[in-house]
């Protein structure tokens, strides 16, 4: 842990500390030795995050006069909180971009004692590849739905502020790991033996394992002449959804079908869920903001930029990562 030495016993304010990607950061800042202030709202759901030692400060980021608690030192800051659901553009924006205004403003009242900021957006901010390719940091931005522009002008943000703040800006892909609960949903149908298929054509993703990608957030924070860097983290490898199916098969023991749903289901589907969506507060489970998203071929990107500069190395590929996170599942009664 040679690497993350420039974290040991410093104090951390996270945002979406109780989120599935915040969670796990929480336990690693924990680990080691920092004093770690979390922003949460009062009615989140806080069963990640019972270490006595965690100091809690309840705001709503929603609040556009939110603010910060004044803490007597911030050394670094983690801004992981976000919406990848939402029933209105708005919605998104205003907690993937507003929100990010405010805090990076709040913070420059701390700018002789913050050592790094980790900025976490997405690969959905640069929006899918094109003929199979993958992404890099060159590659222009174009989103495709609210929730990629959203995450894109949350990163139009952060690279303003980056002038004052040593702001780096990390994309993941998809994450998966244990506590995560929307591709969950998948391995669901793979243990009652379905591999579900959207479509004729293969799709191409990348994946990042929840604890490489804490630990790429955790090592991209320290020392550093340059700011203002952006970089995707993935596994490093490619996957087709077929494959991540096999593979949780096997570790399933069991025998998996393709279950294809023609993509002239989708919109149909999309409205049900909506309409649905009407009668509740919560957004819909399946909409088409996220329709557009399955119908992608190709959501994948290189991390080659921040291997090399980083010497970085994932340490969980997809059938390691898979095995903790399905019996995970298994030990909590999931699956």
């Amino acid at each position: 842990m040679n690497e993350l030495s420039h974290l040991k016993g410093k104090t951390v304010l996270v945002t979406g500390a109780n989120g599935f990607i915040g969670s796990h950061l929480v336990d690693s800042l924990l680990s080691l030795g920092c004093e770690v202030h979390c922003l949460v709202r009062r009615s989140s759901n806080l069963r990640w995050l019972s270490s006595p030692k965690i100091q809690f400060h309840f705001v709503d980021l929603a609040d556009p006069n939110f603010k910060i608690p004044d803490l007597k030192n911030m050394n670094y800051v983690f801004h992981c909180a976000g919406l990848t659901k939402a029933k209105s553009r708005k919605e998104y924006f205003d907690i993937n971009s507003t929100v990010c205004s405010s805090l990076y403003e709040q913070c420059l009242k701390f700018k002789g004692d913050i050592e790094g900021v980790v900025h976490l957006s997405s690969l959905a901010a640069v929006g899918p590849g094109q003929d199979g390719g993958l992404m890099d940091e060159a590659a222009p931005l174009n989103p495709i739905t609210h929730y990629g522009k959203s995450k894109k002008s949350g990163e139009e943000v952060a690279l303003k502020y980056s002038a004052s703040l040593p702001i780096k800006i990390i994309r993941p892909p998809v994450v998966y790991g244990p506590r995560e609960e929307n591709l969950f949903n998948f391995f669901k149908l793979v243990r009652k033996g379905w591999g579900l298929q959207i479509g004729k054509a293969p799709k191409k993703l990348s994946l990042v394992y929840v604890a490489d990608l804490v630990r790429a957030m955790l090592q991209v924070c320290g020392p550093s002449d340059v700011q203002g860097k952006v970089y995707f983290v993935t596994d490093g490898r490619t996957y087709s959804w077929e494959q991540i199916a096999k593979s949780a098969a096997q570790k399933m023991n069991v025998s998996v079908k393709a279950l294809r749903l023609p993509e002239s289901i989708l919109s149909p589907l999309a409205i049900f869920f909506e309409l649905l969506a009407m009668f509740s507060s919560k957004p819909a489970l399946f909409d088409r903001q996220r329709m557009i998203d399955i119908r992608q071929s190709c959501w994948a990107a290189s991390s080659e930029n921040f291997f090399r500069e980083y010497s970085f190395s994932p340490e969980f590929e997809l059938e390691a990562g898979l095995s903790h996170t399905l019996d995970w599942y298994v030990q909590e009664k999931w699956l």
